[in-house]
């Protein structure tokens, strides 16, 4: 039998007449084989030209080979060499020693020429895949960044349109007077629709720049209570059939960048309000902790499975979800919250309301600035 690929073998041995056997044998198999009589010359020979597998005896004069593995182990061309040990060292302790050492196998001496080449072609063949699936998934990560290089150029894009969209709607509603009802909702529906976009937009660059940490934190001391009026009232402007309350002690300051937790309190309102049935109520509750601060967000809606509290706050999850038909929000609002928040030291998560829906929540640490 043949090897296809011409596989290297790297044989370590201080016995002549063992080198000359595993040469011997090996060659015979079609590996490409080089054999040396001590660890310095094997360190010397892999720095050189790293085989794909080594054959490493133990008891060597100066350096030892387990010795030889850890080094190979701490050295990158080398590290993910298998090394398979030959030794006649039977004790327990001594295999376990070879395993600490970085070894992927053993074999003991005499060794038995069948099963040196069922080992090696184990191991060649484990090496093979993994190499091989290391190109893979490089390809794969190749794609992946094009693929968002190619999302964030076409939103960057369409950011410039959808302001001279939204700045037009503007206008028109201004001199909307002579329009009926009718068409005054449907220019309003317009609008929202417009900012919608305009949203989606900013938060798939965000969720970007987060993702590269080329996102800067601006941290300030901030009164997260205010912050949670100020956003009521924004949202409740746009929604007053589902009305908002805020329960707190009082001003709960945080030191934090405001302007994205502001987003994160907006997009978790936001998603409330998407799921919890007209003439329900949300509330939003705020509170010390040791150490931090929590925000929780509750709603009244249908809840999220327990399969989904963790897929909705990746950046694809929420479409997971959504072909599984199961709770899911708009756009990248909840990987961008994901994101702002962990960028800000904290922790975010759902949880089952009570009695029903879901309690969307954050926690922040507290920063001296």
């Amino acid at each position: 039998m043949k090897c296809s690929d011409a596989a290297s073998v790297l044989v370590v041995d201080d016995t002549i007449d063992n080198l000359r056997l595993l040469s011997d044998l090996l060659g015979q198999q079609g590996y490409e084989v080089r054999a040396v009589t001590n660890g310095r010359q094997a360190l010397q020979a892999v720095e050189h030209d790293p085989p794909d597998l080594i054959l490493l005896d133990v008891t060597m004069p100066e350096i030892d080979g387990f010795e030889v593995c850890r080094r190979l182990r701490a050295t990158e061309r080398s590290k993910d060499v298998p090394i398979i040990f030959l030794t006649a060292l039977t004790d327990t302790a001594d295999k376990v020693r070879a395993f600490d050492a970085g070894g992927v196998d053993y074999i003991t001496k005499p060794f038995q020429f069948d099963e040196v080449l069922a080992r090696v072609r184990t191991h060649l063949a484990l090496r093979h895949a993994q190499t091989a699936l290391a190109d893979s998934y490089e390809r794969l990560r190749a794609l992946e960044l094009l693929r968002d290089d190619l999302v964030r150029m076409i939103v960057h894009d369409m950011r410039s349109p959808l302001a001279t969209l939204l700045i037009n709607l503007d206008l028109l509603k201004g001199a909307a007077a002579p329009l009926g009802e009718e068409s005054r909702q449907d220019l309003q529906t317009a609008v929202e629709s417009a900012q919608v976009l305009n949203r989606m937009a900013n938060d798939l660059l965000d969720v970007s720049r987060l993702e590269e940490g080329k996102m800067p934190i601006e941290r300030g001391m901030w009164d997260l209570t205010q912050m949670a009026c100020d956003v009521r009232a924004t949202l409740q402007a746009l929604d007053r059939e589902r009305p908002i309350d805020i329960e707190s002690d009082g001003p709960v300051q945080a030191t934090c960048d405001g302007a994205l937790v502001r987003r994160v309190m907006e997009n978790l309102v936001g998603n409330g309000i998407r799921h919890t049935p007209a003439g329900s109520r949300l509330r939003i509750s705020i509170a010390n902790r040791d150490g931090g601060v929590r925000v929780a967000v509750h709603d009244e809606g249908r809840g999220v499975p327990v399969e989904a509290r963790e897929k909705i706050f990746e950046k694809f999850g929420t479409l997971a979800a959504r072909h599984e038909r199961s709770y899911h929000s708009v756009g990248l609002g909840l990987a961008f919250c994901k994101l702002a928040v962990e960028a800000q030291g904290g922790t975010i998560g759902v949880d089952p309301g009570t009695p029903a829906g879901s309690t969307f929540w954050f926690e922040l640490p507290q920063h001296r600035i």
